[in-house]
């Protein structure tokens, strides 16, 4: 039991309630020893005084004798009536020579006092001595500090029987009371990581008759969620109309201007100004399309089925498709496959939609020369693949901005594209349960897309 609660309390030694109980049992553990500590302090003193007091006495009991021959016959009758492991006499007369029922000596601290040869055993826990010049000698009367001692021990038992069952029962409750908490506390965090990894249906579970402040929290983080989770939705929503309600009148306007486009004569500039005005409107097209492509995903219109696809078998497709474009772009795309084949369940031409917006990125921003490898594997049992290239690479500050909608990067605004590329794969790693990382290729950009392990993301 106490091991548990030690480690209980060791998981949660950061947690409010463990610090509250802590500093709780140090109070009551400092005050029990104060107060016991005076308590036995003013024992001991009184005990000391009773003793010296009755020395005192003791002492005055040998004033009428009057030479060393009467105080050797009274130190003689108290010593024999004495038991010298309780109370000592002994007189050391003129010549030296020493009368009672233990051996003593002065010396520069005081005095020494030893067991008479062939003598009763004296008591291991010393003496309180009174030292006085009697009838020419010293007289040393010792009473033994043994109730001192007991006192002291009877203190000590006194204090571990109290201190220690209320330390314990302390520790105990803090325990429960932080695992509970830490528990708490630990739903919540899940909550707030996975709200801030983009999944706004997620909830705190209600605490039916709890109004403290923890659940106040979960309350309010809750109705936050809900109402952002609403935002997002109506926000996608209106997206997804607005791309739905211009796709087919920019569609229109595309096979109009393909018309005029025909009926102008080569060379013209109204020819130059409607081939301007073709491309526009195709870049348009593929902006709404790309837009509704993203919200039917995210929507949950699209689900990957549970039909397996082989990455190693998709990844070399997409290399064989992409490299005669490499080559003519100057640049080389490398392959290294798996020696095992590699099957997640999901959508083959969601994954090589997003396999190709990447391949297709890495030869719009990689200078001329450079090379670019596809790459899969199993990373802690996870199937992974891996597109880096030589090119600028991303900010690291700029690297989650750039999964979102329309988003590019200031040196890219020149370049052709729409910013919906990487929204594409971002979306289509969530439909699939992958998690999608953009990685310092040192130089350049690493992207890697790991799928779960031994997981059916088609269920």
């Amino acid at each position: 039991m106490v091991p548990r609660v030690f480690r209980v309390m060791s998981r949660s030694a950061g947690s409010t309630p463990v610090r509250q109980a802590m500093g709780l049992v140090v109070v009551f553990a400092v005050v029990n020893l104060v107060t016991l500590g005076f308590a036995y302090l003013s024992l001991r003193s009184s005990a000391e005084e009773a003793m010296r007091s009755n020395l005192v006495q003791l002492m005055a009991g040998f004033d009428v004798a009057a030479s060393p021959g009467a105080a050797e016959v009274m130190v003689t009758a108290a010593a024999e009536a004495a038991d010298p492991a309780h109370r000592v006499f002994a007189y050391i007369a003129p010549d030296g020579r020493v009368t009672g029922n233990a051996d003593a000596r002065l010396t520069a601290d005081g005095v020494e006092i030893r067991p008479m040869p062939e003598g009763r055993p004296l008591g291991r826990d010393g003496y309180l001595p009174l030292i006085d010049r009697k009838a020419g000698g010293v007289l040393i009367i010792g009473e033994s500090l043994t109730p001192i001692r007991e006192l002291g021990r009877t203190f000590l038992g006194l204090l571990a029987l109290s201190l220690v069952p209320t330390v314990l029962i302390s520790l105990g409750l803090g325990a429960a009371l932080a695992a509970r908490a830490r528990a708490r506390v630990e739903r919540i965090e899940q909550a707030l990581g996975r709200l801030s990894e983009g999944a706004l249906d997620t909830r705190i579970p209600a605490e039916p008759g709890r109004a403290d402040d923890l659940a106040r929290i979960g309350a309010r983080i809750n109705r936050m969620a809900e109402a952002q989770e609403a935002a997002t939705e109506a926000l996608k929503q209106v997206s997804a109309d607005i791309a739905h309600d211009l796709k087919t009148p920019l569609q229109r306007m595309t096979v109009l201007l393909h018309d005029l486009r025909e009926g102008l004569a080569p060379g013209g500039r109204e020819a130059g100004l409607a081939d301007r005005a073709l491309a526009e409107a195709e870049g348009a097209v593929a902006v709404f399309q790309g837009l509704l492509r993203i919200a039917q995903i995210e929507g949950g219109g699209t689900r990957p089925p549970s039909v397996p696809v082989d990455l190693n078998a998709l990844v070399a497709s997409m290399a064989e498709l992409y490299g005669p474009d490499a080559e003519e772009a100057g640049r080389a795309l490398t392959l290294d496959l798996a020696p095992a084949t590699l099957a997640v369940p999901g959508d083959k031409g969601l994954i090589g939609q997003a396999l190709a917006n990447l391949i297709e990125n890495a030869l719009r921003h990689t200078p001329d020369g450079t090379a670019i490898s596809l790459r899969t594997a199993v990373d802690g049992g996870r199937p992974v693949i891996e597109i880096a290239d030589r090119g600028p690479g991303i900010p690291e500050e700029e690297r989650e901005k750039v999964l979102r909608r329309l988003y590019r990067l200031e040196r890219s605004r020149t370049t052709p594209g729409h910013g919906l590329g990487l929204a594409l794969v971002a979306a289509t790693a969530r439909l699939h349960g992958a998690e999608l990382d953009l990685l310092d290729n040192a130089p350049g950009l690493k992207v890697r897309m790991a799928f779960p392990a031994g997981r059916d993301r088609g269920a």
